[in-house]
């Protein structure tokens, strides 16, 4: 019982000090903690005292880190935002009992809780900070930003929500609050793609390569096609993801016009904690959308 608190007490603590490192260290988290982290829920794993629930441990973060490193070289994830998931899950590999919401979790991994918690917490922060933010540093009105694709787009997405609550009601059964959570879920998805590109403009600067650093990413979404293929051509690496080699490339084929970079993105570290806070609350939100699982609520 004593480690069960340790962990729950740690997933606080580590994902609230890598908030406060995100948010007022300019999205720089010092690698010593990072790796001091890792190594902590290493050992936190190893307490377990049980070799199925190590490896399972183990390959979790494994998973976690090779996946998230995939999304990383894309330009999704920060390196320090894998290495925070991968901690984590070494945590606590498997999802304990909601504190609150006493929902039975069937012993799905932690981080997949998390990862869907992390999600809706992320598009609820876009939505309340940075669409006020858009809407003030915007000349002319939000609506007269949104193109013919961003409104076939979200409405495609609505759609889409709406079909899944009708056939979710019509085969499992009605579920006010989780047709509720789906709703709203719905509602910020179709406002951030209406307004994705001043949303964006809010989270970027525009510098030259002698501003660039390794691990900055570029708004391709804010350049045109043929502005890409160009550099494409010019700089053979380019990519949404800065390097140390594209630095390299830009600087010897100077390259000195300036790129969109998101220098003010959102620190992901904060909707993360809000995320662990959720889990160990309520457990999987999208568990309260289905109406069967209720049923199987601890006593």
């Amino acid at each position: 019982m004593e480690l069960m608190l340790l962990r729950l007490a740690s997933l606080i603590a580590v994902s609230f000090i890598y908030m406060i490192f995100d948010v007022f260290n300019h999205r720089n988290i010092p690698s010593v903690f990072a790796y001091a982290t890792v190594a902590y829920g290493a050992v936190l794993t190893l307490l377990y005292f049980s070799i199925p629930t190590i490896l399972e441990s183990t390959a979790l973060a494994l998973l976690v880190g090779g996946v998230g490193y995939i999304f990383y070289k894309a330009g999704q994830l920060g390196a320090a935002d894998v290495t925070e998931f991968a901690t984590l899950s070494l945590i606590l590999p498997i999802q304990s009992i909601p504190l609150l919401y006493k929902i039975n979790q069937f012993n799905l991994p932690f981080v997949v809780s998390l990862i869907i918690n992390v999600g809706i917490s992320a598009f609820i922060v876009v939505l309340v900070y940075y669409l006020p933010k858009a809407k003030a540093q915007q000349k002319k009105p939000l609506l007269a930003s949104i193109s013919n694709y961003d409104a076939i787009k979200a409405v495609s997405i609505a759609f889409a929500y709406l079909l899944f609550i009708v056939l979710l009601v019509y085969y499992t059964g009605f579920n006010i609050a989780g047709i509720a959570l789906l709703l709203v879920i719905m509602l910020i998805s179709v406002l951030i793609i209406l307004f994705e590109k001043p949303l964006t403009s809010t989270m970027i600067s525009y510098v030259s390569v002698r501003d660039f650093e390794p691990g900055d990413i570029i708004a391709l979404n804010l350049l045109s096609k043929s502005k890409v293929s160009a550099l494409k051509r010019r700089i053979p690496h380019f990519d949404r993801l800065i390097d140390s080699r594209i630095i390299a490339e830009m600087k010897k084929k100077r390259v000195l016009e300036k790129l969109p970079v998101y220098k003010k993105a959102m620190p992901l570290a904060l909707p993360t904690f809000i995320g662990v806070c959720i889990s160990l609350l309520v457990g999987n939100v999208l568990l309260v959308i289905l109406p069967f699982a209720s049923t199987f609520a601890y006593p």
